[in-house]
């Protein structure tokens, strides 16, 4: 394993590669409700479903993702991480990394939108979801990914908001072709977070959109603010602290937009 400039990390068994086994399915209601079930029958640690088409893909707090046949990256595969309660939520965030780093490769300068987008010049590119269930003590996190990929356009209000491998390269890009290597990067990141989370979470700091900037955290259902200040980074467990006009303050939920002057 190496850690995020590349050196070997000392001491750190090689991580079993992720993918297998794997569902190829051309259409599924969700790859997320499709991995749910294969889980519940014992699915191992790194099992994979892939669609080419989601008819009812789901996104954070009950949203709906928008993914037309073949144009996205859709997949959800089952982890069963060694890590501590209180280190589960590094796990999507590795994953927005892997998916920014992913993106990197085709000449992309992806961010990392806590807790779990990611953005290119302020569209979104990837959006991931994660649910998890604890037995014994042991988290199994089905880890969903909708990556956008082939769209060369994309209808309104998605136009203003959204953006893809093909939009920001302004060449074809195979949908499968970030697969392999996002899985690989998410491996070895998932093995930075049991062994050395601090890495990890300065990793996923130095890709962190707003980071030392102002934004605001809201409630997603209400809309209420949560808390408004400005951006320190990130807890060693995945929150956001923000410096706030009461003091240091970290966040574990909601959704971010950068505050307007």
């Amino acid at each position: 394993m190496v850690d995020p400039a590349g050196r070997p990390l000392g001491g750190v068994t090689a991580v079993a590669a992720l993918g297998t086994p794997a569902r190829h399915l051309a259409s599924v209601g969700s790859t997320m409700d499709e991995a749910a079930a294969w889980a519940a029958d014992g699915a191992p640690h790194g099992a994979l479903v892939v669609a080419e088409h989601q008819r009812g893909g789901r996104g954070r707090h009950g949203r709906v993702w928008d993914a037309p046949l073949g144009q996205s990256l859709l997949f959800t595969v089952v982890l069963r991480p060694d890590l501590p309660p209180d280190r589960v939520g590094l796990v999507p965030l590795a994953a927005g990394l892997a998916v920014a780093e992913a993106a990197e490769a085709f000449g992309i300068p992806a961010e990392v939108k806590w807790p779990n987008d990611v953005r290119v010049g302020g569209r979104k590119l990837a959006g991931v979801l994660a649910e998890t269930t604890w037995s014994r003590d042991r988290a199994c996190v089905l880890l969903g990914v909708g990556l956008n990929v082939a769209q060369d356009a994309f209808p309104p209000p998605l136009d203003a908001t959204a953006t893809s491998l093909r939009l920001e390269t302004g060449q074809p890009v195979p949908r499968l072709a970030p697969l392999r290597p996002l899985l690989d990067r998410l491996g070895a990141l998932l093995g930075l977070a049991e062994a050395a989370p601090v890495a990890l979470v300065a990793a996923v700091e130095s890709r962190l959109e707003g980071i030392d900037g102002a934004v605001e955290v809201r409630d997603p259902a209400s809309g209420a603010l949560v808390a408004a200040g400005r951006v320190l980074g990130l807890s060693p467990s995945g929150a956001l602290r923000l410096l706030t006009a009461g003091g240091e303050r970290a966040v574990y939920a909601g959704e971010v937009t950068l505050s307007t002057p």
